[in-house]
C-alpha cells in the first residue's frame, strides 16, 4: 500500500522555493522592461525603406510624375521635413499618424489616401503601430534632379 506523507511543516520547502520564485520574477521583470526597452531601440534605429516604382517626365512641362513604395517599421517616426513636389499617398497596409504645418494630427488607415502639400513642414509623420510595418504608395510631381523629400 502506497501512503503519501504530508509534511505538517509547511515552511520546510519554503527555503528551496524562495530562491526559484526570486529568479522567475527577476526573470519576468527584465524581460518585459528589456524587451520594452529593445523594441525602442529597434524602432529609433530602425528606418524606412523607398522603392521607386516609377519616373516619368511629363510632356510638354519642365516637371516628372514618380510612384514609390514606402516601408516604415513599426514605431517609425520620421524627423522633421517637407516635400518640394504635390503628392498623393495611398495606405496599402497599417496605420499612419501625419500632420502638415499647425494641423492636428489625422490617422489614415489601410485603404486611406490622402494629399501631400508642397513646401509645407511635415512634423508628424509615424508609424504608431509597435507590431507592424506601414506601407503605402507616394504618387507625386516634381521637377527632375529635385529630391522627394527634403529634411532641415
Amino acid at each position: 500500500m502506497n501512503s503519501i506523507q504530508e509534511n505538517d511543516d509547511d515552511t520546510s520547502c519554503a527555503p528551496r522555493r524562495a530562491p526559484i520564485l526570486l529568479a522567475v520574477l527577476s526573470a519576468v521583470t527584465f524581460l518585459s522592461f528589456g524587451n520594452a526597452h529593445a523594441a525602442d531601440v529597434v524602432a529609433a534605429n530602425s528606418k524606412a525603406t523607398i522603392e521607386e516604382l516609377e519616373r516619368r517626365p511629363i510632356p510638354g512641362t519642365d516637371l516628372e510624375m514618380r510612384l514609390n513604395l514606402v516601408t516604415q517599421p513599426p514605431g517609425y517616426s520620421a524627423p522633421l521635413h517637407h516635400h518640394p513636389g504635390q503628392g498623393f499617398v495611398y495606405m496599402l497596409e497599417g496605420t499612419a499618424e501625419s500632420a502638415y504645418g499647425d494641423e492636428a494630427v489625422k490617422r489614415f488607415q489601410t485603404g486611406e489616401h490622402r494629399t501631400e502639400p508642397a513646401n509645407v513642414a511635415h512634423p508628424i509623420a509615424r508609424n504608431p503601430d509597435t507590431h507592424a510595418n506601414r506601407r503605402f504608395l507616394v504618387f507625386s510631381v516634381n521637377r527632375p534632379g529635385e529630391p522627394s523629400t527634403v529634411f532641415p
